[in-house]
């Protein structure tokens, strides 16, 4: 599994010693001293995983986190805060920033490399999933002569952008999880080997065995759960009124921002 990690901290101390460990462990190690060298060196060597910790000169890295999480080239970029602030506004910091794991100092460097197979292993399996894709999968079963239908389950992309701003990055990256998970339960129940692809602007796509209207059921069911599964991410206030109050600063009108929903739809043109 070894792959390349970019450590960022403004200790040279901690820089070496974690280099010397990772280095040990087979991984490629690339160094930063702070926070604008950290984003540079993720554009140029494109890590696998990142380390770095919070107070560095320039940008601190929760900035630099939530750089890294907003942009789409880099959001799926496991990150690992690693520092000494322990407070639990710093945890929450960490965890709203879009940090992955938070993990404070002095560290066990056994631990350390836990948390980095965990994460690095369920990037990976993540990629992997993304590059068999729903189309090919569509295309060999209709090459075997198996009947089946691409399901676009479409949220609408103005309630996941309220959801991000009002919850946060690491929320966000939760939700993900639980949505990949609802269909990976709910395919695995209907003996369907998936892939599952979770696109961050349109929602979720699958393959479903079957006719067009057998496709549907299920496509209806799988939505079900993926109502409830997002239903439950929110505040109960917010779930309870059914959405989420905004005043419009330019018309200073108050506005009713919709909740995540899913809607299932079979693809026409067999596109996911």
């Amino acid at each position: 599994m070894p792959g390349k990690i970019l450590v960022a901290d403004d200790s040279p101390n901690i820089r070496e010693i974690l280099k010397l460990s990772l280095e040990t462990d087979g991984y490629t190690v690339v160094l930063a001293e702070d926070g604008d060298q950290a984003l540079v060196m993720v554009e140029r060597e494109k890590p696998d995983l990142v380390i770095m910790d919070i107070m560095m000169p320039r940008v601190n890295g929760f900035q630099v986190c939530r750089r890294l999480k907003g942009d789409r080239a880099t959001h799926d970029v496991p990150v690992i805060m690693l520092t000494a602030k322990s407070g639990d506004q710093d945890v929450f910091w960490g965890k709203d920033c879009g940090a992955d794991e938070y993990m404070t100092k002095p560290f066990s460097t056994r631990e350390l490399g836990k948390t980095i197979d965990r994460l690095l292993a369920l990037s990976q399996g993540r990629a992997t999933g993304a590059a068999g894709g729903v189309l090919e999968e569509y295309r060999g079963r209709q090459a075997r002569g198996e009947e089946s239908q691409i399901v676009n389950f479409d949220w609408d992309p103005r309630a996941m952008d309220v959801f991000r701003k009002k919850y946060g990055e690491f929320k966000l990256g939760e939700a993900h999880k639980k949505f990949r998970a609802a269909v990976e339960q709910f395919l695995g129940e209907n003996k369907d080997p998936g892939p599952v692809e979770l696109h961050e602007v349109s929602g979720v796509a699958v393959v479903l065995r079957g006719s067009a209207s057998q496709a549907k059921e299920l496509a209806k069911k799988l939505a079900r759960r993926l109502n409830e599964v997002a239903g439950a991410l929110y505040a109960p206030e917010d779930r309870d009124r059914g959405y989420i109050p905004f005043r419009n600063p330019r018309t200073s009108q108050e506005e009713k921002l919709p909740l995540l929903s899913f809607s299932p739809r079979i693809a026409p043109d067999k596109a996911a």
